[in-house]
């Protein structure tokens, strides 16, 4: 079962109760009052509505139902222009005009321009209709254009000022990602992981890779850890000069033991192992150091 979710007063705190009567059908005399038919090419979408973009598919399927069913929900609308702006509805309005539709049942509201954004704004959120960057974009509206904070935001529309924040966050993407989120090729977590890089050719060459791998947020989270803390590479020993590596070998030869000769152009070391005193004595004799037999176990 779904899970219900906490709102702020939403449409309520914008429109008075009594007008919800015609929605809920409990007071069918006031309803119709309230409640009157207006002619379908009367009524303009608001430019101001956060949501841009709508499913084709689910669209018609609205369509159907509502030449079964009728509109069970008015519109809300305010006049404007020798005409009607929508408030709230415009997903309703435009499957209606599919369905062909004539007129459409309103509730008509003079609300200034700020409640009219408010109200958009909220009717998408509570529906989860709105993509996240179309989400940031509403509440970045509602601040530059009505001096909102985050936090009144938040109540408005039963947010927490963190999540409000973290939302905004993904208008610093850049304009190419952006636009990815907008036609949901990534996901608004896949948009939250390619925030923690700072480079924009980083961002975009992996929001690629998202797309053409059809990469998890998980696979992406940890693509963005690897490029923000790439492995230390070890440092490639330089090539020993062949003339030296001849003469190591040749002293392998020799004296029948390991041979390492290292150092610089003019000096260095030659270092000869050797595993027993037996082993030191032979060397020692092939080197033609006489040996007075301080060293041998036999004393």
């Amino acid at each position: 079962m779904a899970k219900s979710r906490g709102l702020g007063k939403g449409l309520k705190a914008l429109i008075p109760d009594e007008s919800f009567m015609s929605i809920d059908n409990s007071d069918t005399e006031n309803a119709e009052k309230l409640v009157f038919f207006l002619q379908i090419n009367k009524i303009r979408p608001n430019a101001d509505q956060p949501r841009k973009k709508f499913n084709r598919e689910k669209l018609e399927e609205l369509a159907a139902s509502i030449k079964e069913h009728g509109i069970l929900q008015p519109l809300v609308v305010r006049p404007e222009n020798n005409g009607y702006t929508i408030i709230a509805g415009e997903r309703r309005w435009r499957a209606a005009t599919m369905a062909g539709l004539k007129e459409v049942p309103v509730i008509v509201k003079d609300l200034p321009a700020k409640d009219v954004m408010e109200l958009a704004l909220i009717e998408n959120v509570q529906r989860e209709d709105l993509n996240a960057i179309e989400e940031a974009e509403a509440y970045g509206a509602l601040m530059e254009h009505f001096n909102l904070t985050q936090g009144e935001i938040g109540i408005r529309i039963g947010k927490s000022r963190a999540a409000i924040t973290n939302t905004m966050r993904l208008l610093n993407l850049p304009d190419k990602v952006r636009q990815e989120v907008l036609d949901d090729n990534i996901s608004s977590g896949h948009a939250r992981a390619l925030l923690s890089l700072e480079d924009q050719r980083q961002m975009e060459a992996l929001c690629e890779e998202i797309i053409d791998k059809k990469l998890s947020v998980r696979e992406t989270e940890k693509k963005v850890k690897l490029l923000k803390n790439p492995p230390k590479e070890e440092k490639a020993k330089p090539e020993k000069n062949p003339y030296i590596t001849a003469v190591e070998d040749g002293l392998k030869q020799k004296f029948a033991t390991k041979v390492k000769i290292s150092g610089k152009k003019d000096k260095g070391k030659i270092e000869l192992e050797y595993y027993s005193t037996e082993d030191l004595n032979r060397i020692l004799d092939l080197l033609g150091y006489e040996n007075d037999g301080s060293n041998d176990e036999s004393e």
